[in-house]
């Protein structure tokens, strides 16, 4: 079969985008002035950089998969690690089966491109294209069998450069600060992956190669109030042991993005993009506690001793193993003696069961939506609020109170933005999203759904680092500005100007743009924008949706990385 002289051409185009999940300027620009991450400096120096603006709430899943999709959640349908309320209030997991919409690489692919991707978030299983996949978080632990595509690659992976961990987290790191084998493991994992990328890089036939880097994520959710002097969990003593701990990763990353670099013609382009940002996170506003002084939820009294008073570990881990639906989770046996004092058994309540879903009219989403839900009559299971009028007043009515929120610290009223979720977002999957989208303080205060904490503030107990909207976005290569700087970048942006790049026609229906604004007039004059009718995929309810056991597998995973 002998390719078409268009089809050829198209073949020859390459291109690396390699992903910093996490990845702040913030973090960046203080370490290049102090003359350290060089490579990233150079593509900085040598393209055009600026900020990328992530989805509400920036969160992994639907910033990568709208990365990946050029199209905003309402319509690829990926709001949170977790499936829809519609599936029930202990809402299960998902993966990628569950995205609603063509994937970048299914296009690329289509069109008679090589694209090889490693460690991206929400890729498993694998979607099986013209490359090969090895998928990042949403997956426990560790690749084995059938985890990669094509699925002998795995092993070949591993028989080179022995166990292949996709992350790594433990509750004792979440909740001490025994961080010395957290620091270890991350090093190795990292070291790994390195080696990996460059293996497939050398070895493995590719047009469009992707590696993601996630380990500047986890290391800012630990250690940021070690470097950050303002924190209110700042230790001082701690601190000259970990404050470079965050800054040792980046390095990594850049150490890694210069063997990449070396791997290439200058003449290949080059993206170097996050799913969001980072920074601190300062203070806990536990929203279902309020919401249930406000009169929206209410809770089921007669298991009240059990979230109010703190009974020992062993009274819940009893409960458990006698299958009481209202533990989701405790502290391993042989974690007691580490953890007993540390972790409030409480925290591992299952919330859903606590609540009376016949009198309540909203509730708190997963602390990784920043939301809140209206329990909707023909959504949730239980739902009690009429679409339409009644709808709105609760909402209108959340919101406004929200508003008259006072600071706890100041007294003054809270620095606050409650969104409702299709001023933001549109699309044939919007009732899936939570309906009321709030941000506080500068993404400094995050809403948490445990009901055991009194009152509605507090220092938070597990993360000292959060996300923020403002991801990176460099692009270095032929055509493309050097030294310059963009504005107004979305993450939605990424994927057509990739196709654009590429000579690809971008899909009708995404909804992002072709960041014009990075090449130069010559190279737009010989590279005009084309599209191509949209890209649509057939998605069965309930594909994509996890077993409870899996499920669970997936919930351990983001809880000890401090998703859940």
């Amino acid at each position: 079969m002998f390719l078409s002289e268009g089809r050829k051409k198209m073949h020859k185009r390459k291109m690396v985008i390699i992903g910093i999940d996490s990845g702040t300027f913030d973090i960046i620009k203080p370490l290049i002035r102090n003359g350290k991450l060089r490579n990233l400096a150079q593509l900085m120096e040598e393209g055009t950089s600026g900020q990328l603006q992530s989805t509400t709430p920036p969160v992994t899943p639907p910033a990568w998969v709208s990365l990946m999709t050029g199209k905003n959640p309402g319509k690829h349908g990926v709001f949170d690690f977790y499936a829809s309320p519609s599936y029930g209030y202990v809402r299960p997991a998902m993966n990628a089966r569950y995205i609603k919409a063509k994937t970048i690489w299914k296009i690329l692919s289509d069109s008679g491109l090589r694209t090889g991707i490693i460690n991206l978030p929400i890729t498993h299983p694998p979607e099986k294209i013209n490359g090969f996949v090895i998928p990042g978080l949403q997956h426990a632990m560790n690749g084995g069998k059938n985890f990669s595509h094509p699925p002998e690659l795995m092993e070949e992976i591993q028989e080179r450069f022995g166990e292949y961990r996709v992350h790594y987290g433990d509750l004792e790191s979440f909740y001490t600060n025994n961080l010395d084998r957290f620091i270890e493991e991350w090093r190795q994992i990292v070291e790994v992956r390195k080696q990996s990328i460059l293996y497939l890089m050398d070895n493995k036939e590719w047009d469009v190669f992707m590696p993601v880097f996630f380990c500047a994520d986890t290391m800012q959710h630990h250690f940021w109030k070690f470097f950050d002097k303002e924190h209110p969990l700042h230790e001082p003593a701690l601190s000259k042991k970990y404050e470079n701990v965050i800054g040792e990763f980046y390095e990594k990353i850049d150490e890694a993005i210069g063997e990449i670099l070396k791997r290439i013609d200058d003449d290949i382009p080059v993206m170097v993009v996050s799913d969001h940002g980072a920074g601190p996170e300062k203070l806990a506003f536990f929203i279902n506690n309020w919401l249930h002084k406000e009169g929206f939820l209410a809770f089921k009294n007669i298991f009240s001793p059990l979230w109010r008073i703190r009974f020992p570990h062993i009274f819940y881990k009893a409960l458990r193993r006698f299958g009481f639906p209202g533990v989701a989770w405790v502290v391993p046996l042989d974690k007691l003696k580490a953890l007993g004092k540390v972790v409030d058994p409480r925290e591992g309540l299952n919330i859903p069961f606590f609540i009376d879903w016949k009198r309540t009219r909203a509730y708190a989403g997963n602390y990784s939506e920043q939301g809140v839900y209206i329990n909707l009559k023909g959504r949730e299971p239980c739902g009690i609020v009429e679409r339409g009028k009644e709808y709105e007043d609760v909402r209108n009515s959340i919101m406004e109170k929200l508003k008259e929120l006072k600071d706890p610290t100041s007294g003054k009223p809270l620095d606050i933005e409650a969104v409702k979720k299709e001023e933001i977002y549109e699309g044939p999957y919007l009732d899936d999203a939570a309906d009321i989208f709030v941000k506080m303080k500068g993404a400094e205060c995050i809403a948490q759904k445990e009901i055991y904490r009194k009152g509605f503030f507090g220092l938070p107990n597990k993360s000292s680092g959060t996300h923020r909207f403002e991801g990176i976005f460099i692009l270095k290569g032929p055509g493309i500005k050097a030294n310059s700087t963009i504005h107004g970048a979305k993450i939605i942006d990424v994927a057509p100007t990739i196709l654009n790049i590429l000579g690809i026609p971008v899909p009708d229906d995404m909804d992002g743009r072709v960041l014009s604004e990075v090449f130069t007039k010559e190279y737009l004059e010989n590279h005009p924008v084309t599209h191509s009718s949209a890209s649509k995929v057939e998605v069965k309810r309930g594909e994509g949706v996890l077993s409870n056991e899996e499920s669970e597998k997936i919930s351990k995973t983001l809880r000890d990385l401090g998703y859940f």
